[in-house]
């Protein structure tokens, strides 16, 4: 009896000893090229990375258009999930406000930058970054709601908080709260008596904006280096209006068909993803 408490003890102790050394062959460290102190034996990142503070990385978004696994493009026809045949004649959103995450998982840098996503461009420049020490991050379709109620005219032409056209925004009244960028724009044709054709008045209109109607997208995969300082994401339109029959729900200018208005908002969550 004894003999076997010993063994067993004898047990504990070996496998204890392979942990120790298993932990002590993963070295610590900054694993980034590109920081000051980077450390080309450490194989793993303990998030100590330290940069020069006049280094700056200018981040683009770059997009492919897809309408569920095709390419997407204006005045194409499609069909939506109920079989109507519809075309898009306008598309646009609103996405910004990029949370930047360590290898911890914590916010390490947030910024209040925003583009103006549409099926034209595919290169967007989103932020400026003292470093690329990150593997995720947040960000919000719509505006948030401090920056939805400034003044566009404030902000230079280059911006895309600045004036659109067609509008991006709605100004009601002198009093900014009342004023609301508008973070979703879809609107088209869609073929509502079946005849296959796009009859006069056969039409889909969805205007979202307002405190409340913007959707935050968490934990976006992305991988940056000297070589690549962009991130690569689809735009799923088909998303947009997943589940919604638009030969009788295709029109809402947000509080005149809240339910329609949330609906949208809610099947924002999925327009982007990782590209593959």
């Amino acid at each position: 009896m004894k003999k076997n408490h010993y063994k067993n003890h004898y047990k504990v102790l070996t496998f204890v000893l392979i942990l120790l050394i298993s932990f002590s062959c993963r070295k610590k460290g900054c694993t980034d090229p590109m920081a000051l102190n980077y450390n080309e034996k450490a194989n793993y990142n303990d998030g100590t990375c330290e940069y020069e503070s006049f280094s700056k990385f200018d981040l683009s978004i770059k997009t492919y258009h897809l309408f569920n696994s095709n390419s997407f493009y204006l005045d194409s026809s499609y069909f939506d999930d109920f079989g109507n045949k519809i075309k898009f004649s306008r598309a646009a959103f609103y996405l910004g406000n990029p949370s930047f995450k360590n290898i911890n998982g914590t916010i390490d840098t947030s910024t209040s930058d925003y583009v103006l996503i549409n099926p034209n461009d595919s290169i967007y420049s989103l932020s400026s970054l003292n470093n690329i020490d990150f593997n995720s991050l947040n960000l919000r379709i719509g505006v948030d709601s401090i920056t939805n109620h400034t003044d566009p005219g404030n902000k230079p032409n280059n911006n895309s908080l600045s004036y659109q056209t067609p509008s991006m925004h709605w100004q009601m009244g002198i009093d900014s709260l009342n004023w609301s960028y508008l973070f979703i724009v879809i609107e088209g044709q869609v073929d509502i008596d079946g005849n296959n054709n796009f009859d006069p008045g056969e039409n889909f209109v969805f205007h979202i904006g307002g405190d409340g109607f913007s959707r935050l997208i968490n934990d976006i995969p992305f991988n940056l280096s000297n070589d690549s300082t962009f991130i690569s994401i689809d735009v799923n339109w088909e998303s947009i209006i997943n589940n919604i029959d638009l030969s009788v729900d295709n029109f809402t200018h947000t509080m005149d068909n809240i339910p329609l208005a949330t609906d949208i908002s809610n099947n924002s969550i999925d327009l982007i993803s990782e590209h593959l």
